[in-house]
């Protein structure tokens, strides 16, 4: 429903456009020199997209009817029409990154040359042929009537289709009543210089003084220096009016219908004045919006919470934040003028820089976390981000680094981490990080062809230690057993604890089953001796299960359910032994 409504509304304003057009644009009786229903409609498909170019061709149609032309032209004028403006929508679609808000000077010349020039000349062929071929001119007034064509489609675009683009945007007048009182000036002085000019309104004092639009062009300055885009394309509409308001009356520079002048001045008259204003509002509302994110961006700098240093192409600081201050210890006058080095903490290697130097180089930008050292000496981790800047030579002209402490929240982060993977009691891997590590083995195995074991041990006794005792002698039982066991095994092998009494040690890279054996021996030998906790003298021993990969399973979970099973095999033949899988 609301894109009937939305093409009900573009017919309805192409068509009153087009009566505009043809009641105040048509120079003795002959041409029409100005055609806004183009740029209405190229702006229609740069908002809207293509479903609109059947609407366009409709009302192309009915602006033919409206005006009773034969049927062969108004069929052909609104087909050329349509190709103007399907061909100026799909080449600015296909320049490069056109933005339809203008905000920069190539896409309102895109809109000038691709919209305009360039696609005008489909409708400024098909129309007249459309004419010829209806017998309403003769082929000596096919070449003249093709160029006045051209000209009109041009003056449409360059005024209407920006004039709209601009507007769509929702975005006040006015910010504030100093700059209203001057707009307000800038609309008076514009209108009645205007009137001046093209409608007589002389004073008497400057009776006989020949004004010409030239004029006018002190006040496009002034528009569009300071009166933004959307001010300056109303005035330039308004100038336009008059100027064809002189033709249309008679009265002013152009009251001989511009026959004195000349269509062809009165075209580049008209096209000067589309764009020197707009051309100088367009670069004003840039360099406004430059100098905005410039002090934009040194707020940024001066109150984030992120060190911020900036370095030449030399790579020597030029600038620094106060957060740079806070984080490092260093002043900016300390540290301006020097290399970013006298941060270096050391425990980086020579490969670490080669590597981020390479980053830097070849891609422009390097992140990641890096070890420095305050001014007091300390270090601390930082997470950093280094981003190039290049000038128009695409040459290195600064470097920007931006970075965080993050040394408490790594190291909370590694805790987080250890904690989800260790005995709370202990220290020691619980079930899942063996779980991890088994899988690391069980992979490097099959990729090498070599072994390892798995050995299950519960404490014996270990319940009558916590009734009679306690748990807190219990629990400093538990911690003996583990520094006695991880004393045992190699960097290598892994010693679990799965909670209450049970142990588990992962030996990698055995050669038999006896190098499992041979440890398992030695564990019930240190479990043996005593232990002296709290003034007590503690006795317990173990119940050993072993499996062996890939003797006694293929898998993880074959392989550690069997090395369980050896486990209670052990008990159940008396304690103090261990049992391995194979003899099950």
């Amino acid at each position: 429903m609301q894109f009937i409504l939305k093409s009900v509304g573009l017919v309805f304003v192409y068509l009153v456009s087009a009566k505009i057009g043809l009641a105040f644009g048509t120079v003795s009786n002959s041409a029409t020199i100005f055609w806004p229903p183009g740029g209405i409609a190229l702006a229609a498909l740069l908002l809207g997209g293509l479903r609109y170019l059947p609407v366009v061709f409709i009302a192309a149609f009915l602006a033919g009817v409206m005006v009773n032309a034969p049927f062969v032209f108004g069929f052909g004028a609104a087909i050329g029409n349509a190709m103007e403006t399907y061909i100026g929508y799909s080449l600015l679609k296909r320049f490069g990154k056109f933005d339809p808000a203008l905000n920069q000077l190539n896409d309102l010349f895109a809109v000038f040359i691709l919209g305009g020039l360039v696609a005008a000349i489909a409708s400024a062929t098909l129309g007249p042929l459309a004419l010829l071929a209806s017998g309403l001119i003769n082929a000596d007034a096919l070449s003249g009537i093709m160029w006045r064509w051209w000209r009109a489609d041009v003056l449409g675009v360059a005024f209407f289709t920006p004039l709209i683009l601009l507007f769509v945007r929702k975005k006040p007048f006015v910010s504030d009543a100093a700059r209203l009182r001057e707009r307000a000036l800038l609309w008076l002085c514009a209108f009645v210089l205007g009137q001046m000019i093209f409608i007589g309104w002389v004073p008497a004092s400057l009776s006989g003084q020949h004004l010409v639009p030239a004029w006018l062009f002190p006040v496009l300055i002034w528009s569009g220096l300071r009166a933004g885009r959307r001010n300056t394309s109303l005035i330039q509409l308004m100038f336009l009016s008059q100027s064809l308001a002189s033709a249309y009356l008679h009265v002013g520079y152009f009251a001989d219908d511009f026959a004195h002048y000349g269509l062809s001045n009165f075209w580049i008259f008209a096209m000067l004045l589309a764009t020197l204003g707009m051309a100088l509002a367009t670069l004003a509302t840039a360099q406004r919006y430059a100098a905005y994110k410039t002090v934009q961006n040194a707020k940024l700098f001066e109150v984030s919470n992120d060190g911020v240093m900036i370095v030449d192409a030399n790579n020597i600081i030029v600038s620094v934040n106060p957060a740079f201050t806070l984080i490092t210890g260093y002043s900016a006058d300390e540290v301006i003028g020097k290399l970013p080095s006298l941060l270096s903490s050391g425990r980086q290697s020579r490969e670490f820089y080669s590597a981020m130097w390479q980053s830097i180089n070849e891609h422009g930008t390097w992140n990641g976390e890096i070890w420095n050292r305050r001014k007091d000496g300390s270090a601390f981790l930082e997470q950093l981000s280094i981003h190039t800047i290049y000038d128009s030579r695409n040459r290195v002209e600064s470097r920007l680094g931006v970075f965080s402490d993050i040394t408490q929240q790594k190291a909370t982060f590694d805790a987080v981490i250890h904690q989800s993977q260790h005995d709370y009691l202990t220290n020691l891997p619980n079930r899942f990080l063996l779980c991890d590590r088994f899988s690391q083995q069980l992979a490097f195995a099959n990729r090498n062809g070599t072994k390892f074991a798995i050995i299950y041990l519960d404490l014996d006794e270990f319940k009558p230690v916590n009734d009679k005792l306690g748990h807190h002698v219990g629990d400093q039982l538990l911690i003996a057993v583990a520094e006695r066991l991880t004393s045992l095994v190699r960097e290598i092998d892994t010693v679990a604890r799965f909670g209450g009494d049970e142990f588990a040690i992962l030996v990698s890279e055995v050669g038999t089953i006896e190098d499992a054996s041979t440890l398992a021996k030695k564990i019930l030998t240190a479990l043996s001796d005593s232990f002296i906790l709290d003034g007590h003298t503690v006795k317990v021993s173990g119940s050993l299960g072993i499996a062996l990969y890939p003797d006694h399973g293929k898998d993880m979970e074959t392989v550690m359910r069997n090395a369980d099973a050896a486990m209670y095999l052990a008990k159940q033949a008396g304690n103090n032994t261990y049992v391995i899988a194979k003899q099950i």
